[in-house]
């Protein structure tokens, strides 16, 4: 019966990876990102700074001007908000829902356009208790800080793709 133990653990690890699981870790820092110049409005907020986080996690090196980086990664549009999805008996909020979207744009540093705009959105929603009112807004912060590096890493996915097709 000992035996079995050390038979079904192993067993157990070759099926899950016969199915295709996989941990989601780092992204795929595609090449052209190695050294990236980093343009946006809010550099150290929102959006820029998710991506900002994702990039070096993933083996690049954020350049201070554009002289120096193999790619020039430009948010152009950002946008982040709570919308009221349903109000109670009270008259006051019961559900928001959090939008987070972004439009990019990868150019050279001589601005050769490597991958067209493209915009992103991410939306979930929160169920709001007036009772609980610093949790639910600590909630909704995190909610968004998550989102912003939920996205940050379909950029760099969308920019290893993008690049492949051409």
């Amino acid at each position: 019966m000992k035996h079995y133990r050390y038979l079904v653990v192993p067993l157990l690890l070759v099926m899950l990876s016969a199915c295709g699981f996989k941990l989601r870790g780092d992204v795929d820092l595609p090449p052209v990102l190695q050294e990236t110049f980093l343009e946006s409005n809010n550099p150290y907020t929102g959006m820029a700074r998710a991506l900002r986080v994702e990039l070096e996690a993933a083996g690049a090196r954020i350049v201070e001007n554009s002289e120096q980086a193999t790619a020039i990664l430009k948010i152009t549009h950002e946008n982040s908000q709570n919308r009221i999805l349903s109000v109670g008996s009270t008259g006051k909020a019961t559900e928001y829902e959090l939008l987070e979207q972004v439009t990019f744009v990868l150019t050279d540093p001589g601005g050769k356009v490597l991958l067209q705009p493209q915009s992103l959105r991410m939306v979930r929603d929160l169920v709001f208790d007036e009772t609980e009112l610093l949790g639910k807004v600590s909630e909704s912060e995190q909610l968004h800080v998550q989102m912003r590096a939920s996205l940050a890493r379909q950029i760099i996915t969308r920019i290893g793709a993008g690049l492949r097709k051409q």
